[in-house]
Parts: C-alpha cells; sequence; structure tokens
C-alpha cells in the first residue's frame, strides 16, 4: 500500500462514512474500508 504522508482529516473520514450511505456503495457489504492513508494502524 502507497502512503500519502499526511494524517487522515475529519473530512477524509466523513467522505468515507458518507459513501457508505450512498447507493453507490449498496454492493459492498462485509468489508473493511481503512481510512489511513496508507499508513497501518498497529506497527509490523
Amino acid at each position: 500500500m502507497q502512503q500519502i504522508h499526511r494524517m487522515a482529516t475529519m473530512a477524509d473520514i466523513v467522505n468515507a462514512m458518507n459513501y457508505l450511505c450512498t447507493d453507490a456503495a449498496g454492493m459492498v457489504t462485509g468489508q473493511t474500508l481503512p481510512v489511513s492513508g496508507g499508513y497501518p494502524l498497529q506497527p509490523s
């Protein structure tokens, strides 16, 4: 995964949530949508 070298903003997280609440995400089921900018949430 390529890092984008910035921290996620509240707007980034809200945009992901808004997407999941639209009909465009109607076929997205059982998935995790990380909004991490490519940074692992836990050290390897």
